[in-house]
């Protein structure tokens, strides 16, 4: 299985993020070996993932970012954020990757163990994942940055350099050669070999120039193959993936994808989801496999002192139920010993078992120095103690079941413990599994025109359009305004263009409510006034041209002709999910046009709490409803500036 991406990989995936250039750097994260770079892109959202030694894609598998962020992250977000990608590069053939932000590079190197190191402008080292220290260069702070020893370019070496390259060792198979002397790995070394329509293993002394011009053409042809990105399977399991078809595949499984990116995306971020699954549970299973362990031996404890407290309970029972031939042999054996000596005792014994003496033959063991003898007594081992009475051994053996079934207690209530404690590591990894992955997926839907603005649908079904900044109020008046629209727009300085679509046609409550749009979508709203004027007009009256000795710039248009005015607008809106078109949004409108299309929604007017917090106060609102809805889509939808809650529709 893959576990990393070859020169080729990077090759045709640097060629497929060119789109990218011109693109806002708006966040770094860093965990571990990876780097997740947030941009803000013509098309919204994207995340580029780095990952020192593996990849380099985009992603819509995204970590939950560390609660503290890394000395690292601090100083990437310090050079990087608020930035616009300049260049993305491949060096050379090399598996090493270049991202330019304005005068500083993110190199990702994605050999070895790989790095990710930040240079400036004078392409001094700033910072890098790790420091190392090796024999042709140093990556430690302020040293100047080098590559690793430059190796053949198989797209930019001639046919002549390439036949001597080739005719170096003659002896090496042609898959070999080409892997060892042109910079790339084995697969395409042996696909190069097939396309050419020779052996992998035909050694190269055997190939004239002929032949090998053949294996130079197929290898131009296939880093220069049309993309066909694809994840192959084999025995039902992901195997690798690459950005072409390739013949050394053929006649496996196959899933075809419109991007490369897309489909190195999916293809590592189902390992990271399952590294993700593992490593949630990796402790609690290591927990649960130690308690099974002690659970075990606590359970063989239990059976031990069981059957201790028994044994010795029914030896006890045995002594009394035997009570004359016990006592019988305790003064036998009494007067033998005072008698004779134990050594003399022994020898006695032993001569009798010899002659078939039942009594003797009834003596397993003598124990001299603690003047005990122990005897088979219907099968069973009793050890009698010459200087005690029957009853005193008899109560030796009950003391001694007495202990194992005190043992036994405790041991089983240190059992019933154990259990408990397995019991619960075992339901919360059942809870973990059901937890949401610390790695998400971001299923990104293609945005709808409308969304590069602000919007609402009115009480009355039209779409209300406003712009965010100059660009997007130039766009909205230029491009997306009609003549059966109305335009509307507030009596404050820097308030966005406002336009019903289709508003001609549209009653009185729309435009009441387009232009307390315009009113509560503008400066007001931070400056925290409670109303404020705007009025309507035809798109015939908005114009570019400007009065004489006056410019229009970016985003300003002038209005000429009659005005209709609606004075001390409430700014007042609320914030609620909405279905449009088949699909649901999450829209900032005012209350009477969110009133007509959901029960539940939150009013918010200007007030002291700052923006982000009032984000997050909304959003855990939100979830409490049952929806899922990003704090970024929240901040891209809310009027500038702080604010409030002030009512709570339809839930709480």
């Amino acid at each position: 299985m893959k576990e990393g991406m070859s020169s080729v990989d990077i090759r045709y995936v640097v060629r497929e993020l060119q789109w990218l250039i011109g693109s806002r750097v708006d966040k770094v994260y860093h965990d571990g070996d990876e780097i997740r770079v947030k941009l803000r892109t013509r098309e919204g959202r994207a995340d580029l993932i780095l990952q020192a030694g593996k990849r380099f894609h985009l992603t819509s598998y995204v970590k939950e970012a560390p609660k503290r962020p890394s000395s690292f992250t601090m100083l990437l977000r310090k050079y990087l954020a608020g930035g616009f990608i300049d260049a993305i590069e491949q060096h050379s053939f090399d598996r090493i990757v270049k991202l330019r932000v304005g005068g500083y590079t993110l190199i990702g190197e994605l050999f070895g163990k790989g790095n990710i190191v930040l240079v400036d402008p004078e392409n001094r080292i700033v910072s890098a994942l790790r420091y190392e220290e090796y024999s042709d260069r140093s990556i430690k702070p302020n040293a100047e940055y080098r590559f690793p020893p430059a190796r053949e370019n198989p797209l930019e070496v001639g046919f002549g350099r390439f036949l001597e390259l080739m005719r170096e060792d003659e002896n090496l198979e042609l898959v070999r050669a080409l892997a060892r002397k042109l910079n790339m790995g084995g697969l395409y070394a042996e696909e190069i070999s097939i396309r050419a329509g020779f052996e992998k293993t035909v050694p190269v002394r055997e190939l004239n120039d002929g032949d090998l011009g053949r294996v130079y053409e197929a290898m131009l042809r296939t880093f220069n193959d049309e993309p066909k990105p694809n994840i192959v399977f084999k025995d039902g399991s992901m195997h690798d993936v690459v950005p072409i078809e390739l013949m050394v595949y053929e006649g496996l499984e196959k899933r075809y994808f419109k991007t490369f990116s897309e489909a190195l995306d999916e293809y590592f971020g189902r390992i990271t989801v399952e590294k993700a699954k593992q490593e949630q549970t990796r402790k609690l299973e290591a927990k649960k496999r130690a308690l099974l362990m002690t659970l075990k031996k606590q359970a063989e404890m239990l059976k031990g002192f069981e059957e201790g407290a028994k044994a010795n309970q029914e030896i006890g029972d045995l002594i009394y139920a035997n009570y004359a031939l016990v006592e019988r042999l305790l003064e036998e054996f009494r007067k033998a010993t005072e008698t004779l000596g134990w050594e003399e005792f022994k020898r006695r014994i032993e001569g009798g078992r010899k002659s078939r003496n039942k009594v003797a033959l009834m003596v397993k063991a003598i124990d001299p120095k603690e003047k005990a003898v122990t005897i088979e007594l219907e099968g069973r081992g009793v050890r009698l103690y010459l200087t005690k009475s029957l009853g005193e051994n008899a109560e030796l053996y009950y003391e001694k079941a007495k202990k194992f079934r005190h043992k036994y207690e405790g041991a089983l209530k240190a059992y019933e413990d154990t259990k408990r404690k397995l019991e619960e590591v075992e339901k919360l990894i059942e809870e973990e599994l059901k937890k949401e992955l610390k790695v998400k997926r971001i299923e990104r839907r293609k945005r709808k025109w409308f969304e590069k603005f602000r919007w609402f649908v009115s009480s009355e079904g039209f779409l209300v359009l406003a712009g965010k900044d100059a660009g997007t109020n130039e766009i909205l008046i230029k491009k997306h305004m009609a003549e059966n629209d109305l335009y509307c727009h507030a009596d404050v300085y820097g308030a966005p263009h406002v336009v019903i679509k289709g508003g001609r046609k549209a009653g009185e409550k729309t435009v009441f409510e387009a232009c307390q749009f315009a009113v509560s979508m503008s400066r007001a709203w931070s400056q925290g006034l409670y109303s404020a004027d705007a009025y309507w007009a035809y798109p015939e009256q908005v114009t570019k041209q400007a009065p004489s000795g006056e410019y229009m710039g970016k985003g300003a248009f002038m209005v000429y002709g009659k005005r209709n005015w609606m004075h001390g607008l409430p700014l007042e809106l609320a914030v609620g999910i909405i279905s449009y078109g088949g699909e649901e949004y999450v829209t900032c409108a005012p209350v009477s046009a969110m009133g007509a299309h959901t029960k539940r929604y939150i009013v918010i007017r200007p007030g002291r709490l700052k923006k982000g917090e009032l984000v997050k106060k909304m959003r855990g609102i939100l979830e409490r409803w049952g929806y899922k809805v990003r704090e970024e889509d929240l901040n891209a939808i809310l009027p500038p500036g702080g604010g409030e809650i002030a009512e709570l529709v339809g839930g709480s």
